[in-house]
């Protein structure tokens, strides 16, 4: 079949069809001239706009992202834990202290705070910690044993042994000056796991995108028209970040461009590691009180009592699972929303072939396994306020510049657990039977470092309102009385524990021509009482016969040298008994010089403040100076465990005479405040017990406060007081009468004159006796 005949177009009428087919664009533009350039104009300007803004937005970025992004609040971290051999703690005092610290008994030892036992050795690995001036790698030790006493402790990767090591302290609070809370951690210090979670649950795409994900935006609106609600959003790590830290949640669509014009600067102006770690320090997982938890790193601390390294897998996608709505799926208010959206991302890696079926099968079976609801948030009001103040008064104006420090404590949660404890139980039951608003505080110090291992503000222990363990000022009473007879004993040529005081009414003029006549609690009088016996029952007549003939000044002198520097002591006879006020705080520091043999110690909360490398920036230097004579604080602290043996604390005995206790009862007018003072072998602990309106308690210090040191003492194993005996110290026999006879079986101390014993110079005790009745 012939090839059809092709027509040809001439040239000419070529040239005048393509001339045809341009004069409607020629004319197009030409009507719409004025038009087309003012939209183009409009394009130029919207591009500078646009350009201008990215330059703006890229300066507020790299501003905060260049800068301090956030103020990190202090951490602060309670009293280093300490297993030394020195002190042959048996394995269960070890275990104690490691379970304390959130270590666990494994089959096998795969992370920090793993131990396993191994016949009659202990293994562990202990936890890498920046401690002051000393950072402490992870370490593999044995612990040995022997008749269930430690022996001996062994590094085993440096075969070297040890006489101690110290354990990474508990993180008990955090001091912020905004309401968000964080603990800042590089990248390598999250677990590659939670890395992967997050990812391959909140934005799979995130190494490969430029900040924002068009595919992921397309399928969250597919998504929620199908479901008639918003279920799922399109938003990459990078606009969570974004909007986190720049933004508002306010939603309205310009909100959302600006969100993905800054992700897309935010993504070309920094690396994915950058923008990752920034994200795992930055989002927010949940809520303590008024204060906002940020960051996988505190959320495990403060949901597990874990650091984020140690935590398992179940736990990890709980966390990473909160970060859709971390209200919605809190474990503690939400538990069932918790465990549901777990499950959800551990079916997420499943899918995703990150673990296999038979994992997932258990870990679904796994409860949440979160902690008691705020372990960390600020359980220690009254303490915390305590190291506040005490901050600002060693640090004055360097307090603002805490920001990301740490600051080690001498808190010892144990202690201050089992004082809450014993205070609570008391007075919930005095409330009951005596009167309903009974309050109460309590202090308890190391008495050879001053340091403060327990303090509460109230009967209410977790509440941070008025602090009655520092700001309560009261009536001592009879808690005065250990001064008074530590000022006659610093005179041996004078005073002995045996001397003996009139026991009988008195009536005292005073300078307003008043008569001032004090009396017996039980309005008992009798002859002469020796020293020791009037203290042991806290008689108040010879004391003040004592004080009276010692002086005013002198006792108060000795007051004011030992710790209470208060102008404000009256210079008149009713000091003596306690007729004037002190904080439980400004009793504990009279009493700590008292047990620690004379030597006064700053009473203090913290030891060191650090950077997170471990460099000291501050160090509580504290010094100890000798303001009495030992060998009299010997003798008042052996009257002292006399009240506890035959006296006003006798009741603590039954259960606790082999701890050789030293002890106080404190009752002041119309039993107005009830006190107690214990010293046992390494702490002094004081306990006041009253009204805040200072109204009638009816009770004593024997019924008030000693009860709770007594509940103390059942919770929180103490140390057998054991007093340390001083230079020429020696001891005699006394017969009933307290007049020495040598030959006698019970003895008490004296302070030896002149190197002369008291059996070989009787004239030493007739000379005190004459001097004092002269």
């Amino acid at each position: 079949m012939p090839r059809p005949h092709s027509r040809r177009l001439d040239s000419s009428k070529l040239k005048k069809v393509r001339k045809n087919k341009k004069v409607p664009l020629v004319r197009f533009y030409k009507n719409h001239k004025k038009a087309i350039l003012v939209s183009a104009k409009l394009l130029v300007t919207t591009i500078c706009i646009l350009g201008f803004y990215g330059i703006y937005l890229d300066g507020k970025i790299r501003h905060r992202m260049d800068g301090t992004i956030w103020q990190l609040p202090a951490e602060v971290y309670a009293r280093i834990p300490n297993i030394t051999i020195k002190s042959h703690p048996s394995s269960r005092e070890v275990l104690k202290v490691l379970k304390e610290n959130g270590y666990q008994q494994t089959n096998m030892i795969a992370n920090p705070s793993d131990y396993q036992w191994q016949n009659n050795d202990l293994i562990l690995l202990t936890r890498a910690f920046a401690f002051p001036n000393e950072v402490k790698p992870e370490r593999l030790l044995k612990l040995s044993f022997n008749q269930n006493q430690l022996v001996q402790i062994e590094d085993i990767n440096n075969q070297q042994l040890l006489n101690s090591f110290s354990l990474a302290p508990k993180l008990i609070a955090m001091l912020q000056s905004g309401k968000e809370d964080r603990l800042m951690l590089p990248l390598e210090k999250f677990p590659k796991l939670l890395i992967d979670t997050l990812i391959l649950t909140e934005d799979r795409n995130f190494f490969e995108h430029n900040g924002i994900s068009p595919m992921s935006i397309l399928r969250a609106i597919f998504t929620n028209l199908r479901a008639g609600r918003n279920v799922q959003g399109g938003s990459t790590l990078t606009q969570q970040l974004i909007k986190n830290l720049f933004l508002t949640n306010k939603r309205s669509f310009i909100r959302k461009l600006n969100e993905a014009y800054m992700a897309l600067i935010l993504d070309y102006r920094y690396s994915k590691n950058r923008i990752l770690e920034t994200y795992l320090n930055e989002i927010y997982l949940g809520q303590m009180g008024d204060t906002q938890i940020h960051g996988f790193a505190l959320a495990s601390l403060f949901y597990f009592n874990r650091p984020i390294n140690e935590i398992s897998l179940d736990k990890i996608a709980l966390l990473v699972g909160m970060v859709k709505g971390p209200s919605l799926y809190n474990p503690w208010r939400n538990p069932q929303n918790a465990l549901n959206r777990r499950n959800v991302v551990l079916t997420i890696l499943r899918d995703h072939k990150i673990i296999d079926n038979s994992l997932y099968e258990m870990l679904i079976q796994r409860p949440l396994g979160v902690q008691e609801k705020g372990q960390i948030a600020q359980s220690y009001p009254a303490f915390i306020q305590t190291l506040r103040r005490e901050l600002h008064l060693k640090l004055g104006t360097q307090i603002d510049q805490l920001s990301g420090t740490r600051i080690f404590t001498t808190l010892d949660v144990n202690q201050q657990k089992a004082a809450e404890q014993a205070l609570s139980q008391h007075l919930q039951i005095l409330n009951k039977q005596r009167h309903p608003f009974l309050e109460g505080a309590m202090v308890i110090a190391d008495y050879k470092t001053g340091e403060i291992r327990a303090l509460i503000g109230g009967v209410n222990t977790q509440y941070a309102g008025f602090n009655r363990a520092l700001d309560s000022r009261r009536q001592i009473g009879s808690l005065v009385k250990p001064s008074v007879y530590l000022t006659a004993l610093a005179e041996p040529t004078n005073f002995a524990l045996n001397t003996k005081l009139n026991n009988q009414p008195i009536s005292i003029k005073q300078a307003n021509g008043h008569y001032w006549q004090p009396h017996n609690y039980d309005r008992q009088y009798s002859a002469p009482i020796t020293l020791i016996n009037a203290l042991t029952h806290s008689i108040n007549i010879p004391t003040v016969n004592l004080g009276l003939k010692l002086g005013l000044k002198k006792v108060i002198a000795t007051q004011k040298a030992m710790g209470w520097e208060n102008d404000e002591i009256p210079v008149v006879p009713s000091t003596l008994l306690g007729a004037y006020s002190l904080s439980p705080y400004d009793v504990t520091k009279l009493y700590q010089t008292l047990a620690n043999n004379g030597k006064k110690i700053q009473l203090h909360v913290f030891t060191d403040v650090t950077n997170q490398k471990g460099d000291v920036l501050y160090h509580n230097d504290i010094t100890s100076q000798q303001v009495v004579p030992p060998q009299a604080a010997f003798l008042t602290l052996f009257a002292m465990q006399n009240v506890v043996k035959n006296g006003t604390a006798r009741s603590l005995q039954p259960q606790f005479a082999n701890l050789n206790l030293a002890g106080k009862t404190g009752t002041t007018n119309r039993s107005r405040d009830t006190w107690f003072v214990g010293i046992d072998g390494k702490d002094v602990t004081t306990i006041w017990v009253g009204l805040d309106n200072n109204e009638q308690t009816k009770l004593t210090g024997a019924t008030g406060a000693l009860p709770i040191y007594n509940q103390y003492l059942k919770r929180y194993s103490v140390k057998r007081l054991k007093l340390i005996q001083p230079n020429n110290i020696d001891w005699a026999g006394i017969n009933q009468e307290g007049e020495w006879q040598c030959d006698l079986p019970y003895k008490i101390p004296y302070w030896r004159i002149n190197n002369s014993s008291v059996c070989d110079n009787k004239s030493i005790v007739r000379s005190m006796w004459d001097f004092f009745w002269k």
